[in-house]
């Protein structure tokens, strides 16, 4: 085998490093799947997209371990990668822990081509148009060589001996490994070779991965060489740190507590308010984060009063020899039965019932009579359980918060004698919370400005608004265009089933707001991201 030497390897990536790596990468790989013009290509029954592109775009090629998520993407500079700034200042080759297709392109630059009507079909299943190319040679200067980008699809892997020249890469490229004759005449203007482009001096010897990551990436050497950070010690629960006191919603709650005017509290609002974190929070407040002090259910369809207050279970039944003969049914109490016995024997401390998804059951079957004692007038006064006609009564140290989306129309409707008996406390989607949270967290201002527009857009167009926990995990636009494929699109689409024209300008909105803009993206440009 033979190699490239390392200043060719920089060389030819400072050529590459103004070609557009959308229009590079995907072009690529459409070419190396012999998708045309002509016929639909499913291109994951061939060479795929990025089964194909972690052959050469891999840092596992130069001896880098991946990341935790199993992901290990090496890059090199290109347009749209960041790499003048961000963590790898400098550097001619770039990690990050995601992957080049499905996280990359496929989520924008993919999708904008097939908008643009330069690429037709669904999934991985395609054909080029006749717009493909004239797109495809504006974006790819004529100025670009080929060579270059073979210099980087064999840097690090080498190729045989026998090749001697250019064209001897170029066939090697198309013929073993892509297994093509030739790539199709639409990529041809750009993947040709430059007539009269000497053949480089070749090593007999690869470089060393340290002599590559050393030259090519100094940045992330050293970030590499960096001793792994100690590790945490586990937190001890009796140390968990309690939600301030000055929460709003924690005071709402201390403070009708304390006034003796309610002992249940509903936390409503639309998906993704933070309504069962902030349930779990204030239990642990109330509770000092004892969590034997905390019950937490989830109500659904199928769970009823044999299941919250007391019903009959099957246990075997055996005969006088202890042999098991069949099965009998023996009446017990039930999780809420249960949990209210236990907080009567430690009056002096708080026992809170987490009912997650309240509206999801129904709520008059479940409770059953206990609906009328959850209210304080009718704490420890003794009743009769409907099936055993035992005696009972509900303690005044036991707390219900329960949390519901009421305006979920698959559900069950919070009637006027379930919600008599709670303090309804609503929790709105919070741009403060979510603008504040995201800057904390290190989120560059053009994906902060990105997000705060995609969370004024739809709460302008769902009804009942949406949640700003959707956007907590946010940090590249491509983190964003997830939370609006994989999130809202289908729920927005079905809320606005009957005004298909609203959805279909809302769509473009939010396109146009996710269109990728390579430059402004590797540069931090603000002004050019607002402009795109």
């Amino acid at each position: 085998m033979q190699y490239f030497d390392i200043p060719t390897i920089k060389a030819s990536i400072e050529a590459l490093q103004d070609i557009s790596q959308k229009w590079l990468i995907s072009a690529f790989v459409f070419a190396a799947n012999d998708v045309g013009t002509n016929e639909l290509v499913d291109i994951s029954k061939k060479l795929g997209t990025d089964q194909l592109l972690n052959k050469y775009f891999d840092a596992g090629l130069i001896g880098i371990p991946p990341f935790e998520n199993k992901t290990n993407l090496l890059r090199p500079r290109l347009k749209g990668v960041s790499w003048k700034s961000g963590a790898y200042p400098g550097d001619y080759i770039i990690r990050q822990g995601t992957k080049m297709w499905a996280n990359l392109l496929s989520s924008r630059g993919y999708n904008e081509m097939r908008l643009q009507g330069e690429i037709e079909g669904s999934g991985t299943i395609l054909k080029i148009t006749d717009a493909f190319q004239p797109s495809f040679e504006a974006e790819i200067p004529d100025t670009f060589q080929f060579e270059d980008f073979l210099v980087w699809l064999f840097a690090f892997t080498g190729f045989p001996d026998e090749i001697s020249d250019w064209q001897g890469l170029y066939d090697h490229l198309v013929k073993d490994q892509l297994g093509l004759q030739d790539f199709k005449d639409p990529y041809k203007g750009r993947f040709k070779l430059t007539p009269g482009r000497a053949w480089p001096q070749t090593l007999t010897v690869r470089p060393s991965d340290d002599d590559f990551i050393l030259e090519l990436a100094p940045k992330l050497a050293e970030e590499l060489a960096a001793p792994p950070p100690a590790a945490v010690a586990p937190a001890d629960p009796a140390k968990k740190e309690l939600i301030s006191a000055d929460d709003a919603v924690l005071a709402a709650i201390l403070n009708a507590i304390a006034k003796k005017t309610s002992h249940s509290f509903l936390l409503a609002g639309p998906p993704g308010t933070g309504k069962t974190k902030k349930a779990h929070d204030i239990a642990d407040y109330l509770t000092d984060a004892d969590e034997s002090r905390v019950l937490f259910l989830q109500f659904h369809p199928a769970f009823g009063y044999d299941d919250f207050v007391e019903g009959f279970r099957p246990v075997e039944a055996k005969g006088e020899d202890g042999a098991v003969k069949g099965v009998t049914y023996k009446l017990d109490p039930r999780h809420f039965l249960t949990f209210s016995d236990r907080a009567k024997k430690d009056a002096d401390n708080h026992y809170v019932l987490v009912i997650d998804e309240l509206n999801r059951g129904d709520v008059a079957r479940i409770f059953g009579e206990l609906l009328t004692y959850l209210e304080l007038d009718y704490r420890d006064k003794e009743f009769t359980l409907a099936i055993s006609g035992d005696k009972t009564k509900l303690p005044r140290n036991l707390i219900v918060l329960a949390t519901a989306n009421p305006f979920d129309r698959s559900v069950t409707d919070l009637d006027d004698a379930l919600l008599r008996r709670f303090i309804v406390i609503t929790l709105e989607p919070d741009k403060a919370f979510l603008q504040k949270y995201l800057k904390d967290n290190g989120v560059e201002d053009r994906v902060l400005n990105r997000t705060l527009r995609l969370f004024d857009i739809l709460n302008e167009s769902f009804p009942a608004g949406f949640g700003h926990t959707n956007f907590l995990n946010v940090r590249t636009i491509d983190d964003l265009a997830e939370v609006w494929d994989g999130r809202v699109k289908l729920g927005l689409q079905r809320t606005l089933f009957h005004d298909r024209q609203k959805f279909k300008a809302i769509r473009e909105d939010v396109e146009q707001l996710l269109k990728v803009d390579e430059q402004a993206e590797a540069e931090g440009d603000d002004t050019a991201e607002d402009e795109a």
